[in-house]
This record gives C-alpha cells, sequence and structure tokens, in this order.
C-alpha cells in the first residue's frame, strides 16, 4: 500500500503522461484505503462520483444532526457550506473530510444522548483522517470527558492493530519513509505557523505552545457544554497542525455550527465571517490572515466565557 514504486505504477496506468509529484501519494493511514477499496470494482470515473455523492450525503447529514438555529436560519447554515471554497476543493478532490465532520457531529450527539463510550468509539472513526480532530479527545480527557475518550482509544487501538497486521512490518518502513519526506513538502506546510516562522524548530514550539493552551482552556472550560469543548478540540487541531491544506479547512464547519449552538456573544458570532472570507480568499490573501483569524477565534474558546450577572431583584434585609 504505501510503497512509492507501486504507487508510481498505478498512477502511470491511470493518467498516463501526467507527472507523479507530491501531491499523488498515498499518505492516508490504512482504514481510508479499506473504505474506499469496494468502489474499485467499479473503475475509477464511477468510484470517485459515487465517492461524492457519499461526501454529500455525509455533510448534509452532518448540518441536520449539528447545525444550531431553527427554520430558514438552519438552512442559510448548508447554504454557507455547500458555497464555502474548502468544502467545494475538498469534494473536487476526493477528501474524506465530510465523513469525519459526520463523525464529529455523530459524536457529540451520541455525547449529548448519555451514551459516552459509544459517542468514543464514533470519534475513534475519524483516523480516516487524523489530523483534523487530532486534539479533540484530549480536549475532551483534560476537560474531564474522560468516557469519551476511552472509547476514542479503544476504536483507534484496534484499528491500529488490524492496520499493523494488515500492512506488515515492510509496510510500517514504507509509511513512515512517506510521513518522513511529507514533512519536507512546503506545500504540506503551507497553511500551518511553519509559513510564517519557517519549517524548523521554531515552528513546532508554536505548535507545542498551542497545544499546550487548548489543554489549559479545555481545563478551564471543563464546566463548559461539550460543544464548546469539541469545537476547541477542533480549533487547537486546525491552528497546531504540522500538516493542513486548505481543504482541510473544511472541517471547521463542524466547530462553527457548535460554536453557535453554545450561544456565544454576537461579536464572536460576527467573527466567524471573518474566518469564512479568509479561508475563501486564502489563494489570493496568503495563508497568514487566515492563520489570525483562527487564532482569534481559538482564542476565544479556550478564555472561559463570563457567567451572566445575576438581575434577579433582591429584597432589602430586614
Amino acid at each position: 500500500m504505501y510503497s512509492l514504486d507501486l504507487q508510481h505504477q498505478l498512477f502511470s496506468q491511470l493518467r498516463p503522461g501526467v507527472r507523479f509529484g507530491d501531491g499523488e501519494r498515498f499518505l492516508s493511514p490504512p482504514p481510508l484505503a479499506w473504505l474506499v477499496a469496494p468502489l474499485t470494482l467499479v473503475g475509477p470515473t464511477l468510484a470517485f462520483y459515487v465517492w461524492l455523492a457519499l461526501s454529500v450525503v455525509a455533510l448534509v447529514a452532518a448540518w441536520w444532526l449539528g447545525a444550531p438555529g431553527t427554520g430558514r436560519l438552519r438552512y442559510l447554515w448548508l447554504l454557507g457550506a455547500i458555497g464555502w471554497y474548502p468544502v467545494l476543493y475538498s469534494l473536487s478532490l476526493g477528501q474524506p473530510a465530510m465523513l469525519v465532520l459526520l463523525v464529529v457531529i455523530g459524536c457529540w450527539c451520541l455525547a449529548e444522548s448519555d451514551k459516552p463510550y459509544l459517542a468514543g468509539a464514533v470519534l475513534g472513526l475519524s483516523v480516516l483522517k487524523p489530523q483534523l480532530t487530532i486534539a479533540v479527545p484530549f480536549v475532551l480527557l483534560t476537560s474531564g470527558r474522560w468516557r469519551i475518550t476511552a472509547g476514542w482509544a479503544a476504536t483507534t487501538g484496534l484499528l491500529a492493530i488490524a492496520s499493523l497486521l494488515v500492512v506488515g512490518t515492510q509496510g510500517v518502513s514504507d509509511y513512515r519513509s512517506l510521513l518522513a519526506e511529507a514533512q519536507t513538502v512546503v506545500n504540506n506546510r503551507f497553511f500551518t505557523w511553519a509559513y510564517v516562522v519557517g519549517p524548523g524548530p521554531v515552528s513546532y514550539v508554536i505548535e507545542g505552545l498551542v497545544i499546550a493552551v487548548g489543554l489549559v482552556g479545555a481545563y478551564a472550560n471543563r464546566q463548559a457544554s461539550l460543544a464548546r469543548l469539541i469545537a476547541l478540540g477542533l480549533l487547537t487541531s486546525a491552528v497546531s497542525a504540522t500538516y493542513w491544506h486548505l481543504q482541510d479547512f473544511a472541517i471547521l464547519l463542524g466547530a462553527a455550527w457548535l460554536f453557535g449552538r453554545d450561544e456565544p456573544p454576537r461579536w464572536q458570532q460576527a467573527w466567524l465571517v471573518v474566518v469564512a472570507v479568509t479561508a475563501e480568499l486564502a489563494w489570493p490573501l496568503g495563508p497568514l490572515p487566515v492563520l489570525v483569524s483562527l487564532a482569534v477565534w481559538f482564542a476565544m474558546l479556550a478564555i472561559p466565557r463570563r457567567p451572566a450577572p445575576d438581575r434577579t431583584p433582591r429584597l432589602a434585609a430586614t
């Protein structure tokens, strides 16, 4: 699966005459390959359209379960999602982001229904593209939602064991080599803080600090709603990423929906427009505006909300 030579041979058969570049290499974990494998029976073109249909269904299902508001407002969330460039870009590339989005929202729904272990098991399916949600289980653990994290750990552990058995020692070695090489590709870190400070140790220090702030924020917000905590986990994953592309911002739909359910102040809700616009125009504007807008949103979630003042009239002491 992770043999570079075999990947090159297959790519040459599917797209003869096209250069086999860094973006054409398969770097996803084995569970994604297992999920897609049945589609090889129908050929690459039909397989893409089947996958596209599944992705759109996943997007609509995630919206139906997770979007805040009622009536027309909910449909505006869907309309905005379908028209947002990172989502369209993700769909055009056949990315699994919409399935991971449904996994995250499904986790939230199950946990809200008092099924934390099952919610965690569902969250474990995010290994289809783990960097999109990697910080979520640790944010939940730090905030005291350890049952969800336990379910996540059980699922990911079983999938990891199955993956090791399938790919074998040589497959693991090939995979590690591909991942190490991927870290040196500029495009893979273009939408991370490495764009600002360079790909050296400083970028890793910044990303580590982001994770630390996210975990401290999770503890400080341990009395907050689960929707807010999962949104914080998604933002921690995005802002601390060492490997991130424009299409990966599509996962932030889930963060926006859950953030809205937490009923933040209106000025914080308005900031989501800034995030959406900077991601929409990320190619012409460059990565810095969207990185800054995400950092501000991340700070909003990490800082605990002050309780509303008690305006109940008090009777004077007699």
